[in-house]
């Protein structure tokens, strides 16, 4: 490792040193104060929405902390530095793993490092705000995602988009690279109808299964559609269901998604479906139960 590679890593893990004082004041010196904090997991897919829905629960000056894809080593926010204060050098051990997962991206990662998921919640729960972190399938296995959901019972965000839409975008983002804040309509691809039913099949599985848990678990559930997150009123819903009660800061959450908002038709998708003989309708990811 060349000499300014290092510099990062020697400054992060000195500031992770520093922060052990407050580490040890507030664990064991400090008579344990209550914090009002609360823990929402967007549970959804690629594609999906997701990075939209951040922007419509993202704002720190009011206690709105979004995470990203956290567990995956896929994002960096700066409450994660808070987090040194309840679980020591967790800043330190996460910016190297998000350096080696930009290197060589692996899936089910976070079990494999030192860190431990439910020493994670446990102190992002000491920390004051509505922290709001998004999970993929294979971002965590089953059994831990499963433990965490019942041990914490963070309020749940589903998210769903439909099928071929989704499909269509993902084969787009990974053709393209670009994966945020770009309209990708023009782009041609090519399209698989027993990789799109492999595709459609996984992630219903996913989504069947986590919303009967979570019910059961007796976690508070929102249900969401991808196309709610373009209309205001929904976009509320979202947010007053991630609030406090009494929140009142509601001017300082936008109404609307940071985001490009991908033209669903194009010529490819278009002929796609005219050689399966089917419509758009036909490819919608219905919520559970309806």
């Amino acid at each position: 490792m060349s000499t300014e590679g290092k510099m990062p890593s020697i400054k992060k893990f000195l500031l992770n040193v520093r922060a052990l004082l407050p580490y040890f004041v507030v664990n064991y010196l400090r008579k344990a104060i209550q914090v009002e904090s609360k823990i929402v997991f967007v549970l959804s897919f690629p594609r999906s929405g997701t990075h939209a829905i951040g922007s419509l629960l993202s704002n720190d000056q009011v206690g709105f902390h979004y995470y990203g894809e956290f567990f995956i080593f896929n994002a960096w926010n700066k409450n994660i530095e808070k987090i040194n204060r309840h679980y020591p050098f967790f800043s330190f051990r996460y910016s190297q793993n998000l350096k080696q997962q930009r290197k060589k991206w692996s899936y089910n990662k976070f079990e494999t490092t030192s860190l431990d998921s439910r020493k994670t919640l446990s102190a992002i729960k000491k920390i004051p705000g509505i922290h709001v972190i998004k999970i993929f399938p294979q971002h965590l296995p089953d059994k831990e995602l499963e433990s965490l959901i019942s041990e914490f019972k963070p309020h749940i965000i589903f998210l769903r988009r439909n099928h071929l839409d989704r499909f269509v975008s993902h084969k787009k983002a990974n053709a393209s690279g670009k994966w945020h804040t770009a309209s990708t309509s023009d782009l041609v691809i090519n399209l698989d109808a027993n990789e799109l039913k492999r595709f459609t099949n996984d992630f219903t599985d996913f989504y069947t299964r986590y919303v009967k848990f979570a019910k059961a678990q007796g976690c508070q559930i929102l249900d969401v559609d991808f196309d709610d997150l373009h209309n205001p009123e929904k976009v509320r819903e979202i947010q007053s269901f991630a609030a406090f009660p009494g929140f009142s800061d509601w001017e300082k959450l936008t109404l609307a998604p940071t985001t490009v908002k991908q033209d669903r038709s194009s010529k490819v998708q278009d002929d796609f479906l005219a050689s399966l003989g089917k419509s758009h309708a036909d490819f919608i990811f219905p919520r559970v139960g309806s």
